[in-house]
């Protein structure tokens, strides 16, 4: 037996919670997820352009790396001990290549676990001159939520000795309303820096 849907007003008030609970489903399976996914979306975005202006610091920082050399006397003596001796230390410890580079990845090591983390991989790269210097760089997998990558990578570059992040690539599985623990695979490389052998 069917039943009459009611007229007058009873009809137009039934009509008015129909429609608010047609929208309301609507907008929680349609609007809502949408939102959220642009948000983090957007949150993700401002992340990436702090991260690159942060990197773009660290880049100019090359020069002062220099004329830190210079200034402790590596260019005319070679003498590295003056450098490494003091408390603002920004070169790496070791007398060749390979030291340097695991006092390099030791180091990562130490800053991927203060920021809650781990390295997946960490490859030590062939070392390049640069006048005084020479370049240690280690390729490095992390796989972390967000806020983890940026803490390990603003300790990266306020680190001593000092060390550049560089050929950033990133790898998310991040889906519409997700949120930032979600976890994002970061390949980079890590460049420090020791004194060339006179």
């Amino acid at each position: 037996m069917m039943h009459a849907l009611p007229d007058g007003r009873r009809g137009q008030a039934l009509a008015v919670a129909l429609t608010l609970i047609a929208a309301t489903l609507l907008w929680m399976s349609t609007a809502a997820p949408l939102i959220g996914w642009y948000t983090a979306r957007a949150d993700a975005l401002a992340q990436q352009q702090q991260l690159a202006a942060h990197l773009a610091a660290l880049d100019a920082e090359i020069p002062s790396l220099r004329q830190a050399v210079s200034a402790a006397g590596l260019q005319s003596t070679g003498n590295a001990a003056e450098l490494q001796s003091t408390s603002n230390q920004v070169l790496l410890a070791g007398d060749s290549d390979v030291i340097a580079g695991a006092n390099l990845q030791t180091a990562l090591q130490d800053l991927a676990s203060q920021a809650g983390t781990s390295l997946d991989s960490a490859a030590l790269q062939p070392a390049q001159a640069d006048g005084a210097v020479r370049r240690i760089s280690m390729q490095v997998s992390v796989t972390a939520p967000w806020p983890v990558l940026i803490a390990l990578w603003q300790a990266i570059g306020t680190s001593r000795p000092r060390m550049i992040v560089d050929q950033l690539s990133l790898t998310t599985s991040a889906t519409p309303g997700g949120d930032q623990d979600q976890p994002v695979q970061a390949s980079f490389s890590v460049t420090g820096f020791r004194a060339a052998t006179p």
